[in-house]
């Protein structure tokens, strides 16, 4: 079985340090192929050119093992779509979005002409959610609806209270994937039930959670084998494809 974690972080910032080596030594621990990187705080809020350079350099050293993901704060406007275009340049084959750090909400107009840069490159797109105002599900619903050839991965499932309005907000919405990450196993079985398993997506949100507990809590989840395999590493697999990885 192919394992993808869809989601973690390396770099030096605030809640998330982690190197390099140490996400691939606890990858190699858990059995995970690969993984999406993204930048840390600092990058996605301010330092997005270092951020994406410090990713792009990491895929490059592993590219059999890290599936790099740039992160450009939508304030800087057209110098913000130009920093996508490059970062793609340089191997980078998505976009996470942290509306809450970086003081926007998830459906504003101030990202549209990034989301537009992000439907010509043919990028998936991962938001953060559930972090009230500014990163709720049904704004990114929003959003989707609004950008419908981009592939949305709802970050963490709106977890907390947001999970209640995940299927809601996503259930018809057939481009938008939910992911795992610090949501609980029986909220991840009820939406398999409702959006269907090749909407989901495993996802550890290392370092802030971790690889270990995140993977087992997929493996202790009441799901058909079937649906494990997608979940835990098939779809994401599909989405890369789709956007020319891999």
């Amino acid at each position: 079985m192919i394992q993808i974690d869809a989601h973690c972080h390396i770099g030096s910032g605030w809640r998330m340090r982690q190197t390099v080596d140490e996400l691939l030594r606890e990858m190699d621990r858990c059995g995970v192929d690969r993984a999406v990187v993204c930048p840390v705080e600092r990058h996605i809020v301010v330092y997005n050119r270092e951020g994406n350079d410090f990713i792009a350099d990491a895929v490059r050293a592993h590219p059999d093992r890290l599936i790099g993901f740039a992160t450009v704060n939508p304030w800087y406007g057209e110098e913000g779509v130009a920093e996508l275009e490059r970062a793609v340049q340089e191997g980078l084959v998505g976009l996470k979005v942290h509306s809450s750090l970086q003081g926007f909400f998830a459906h504003d107009a101030l990202i549209y002409p990034l989301m537009e840069k992000v439907q010509e490159l043919g990028l998936v797109t991962y938001f953060h959610t559930n972090t009230p105002i500014y990163a709720m599900p049904f704004q990114l619903a929003d959003l989707a609806e609004r950008f419908p050839r981009i592939p949305f991965i709802l970050g963490h499932m709106g977890f907390a209270d947001g999970w209640t309005d995940v299927v809601a907000a996503t259930e018809k919405l057939r481009n938008v994937v939910l992911e795992t990450s610090l949501t609980g196993p029986m909220v991840i079985a009820e939406a398999m039930a409702k959006v269907g398993p090749e909407r989901m997506v495993f996802g550890s949100n290392a370092p802030v959670s971790s690889l270990e507990a995140e993977l087992y809590k997929i493996q202790v989840t009441p799901l058909p084998p079937e649906a494990r395999r997608l979940i835990l590493g098939e779809n994401m697999v599909r989405m890369l494809k789709a956007c020319g990885e891999g």
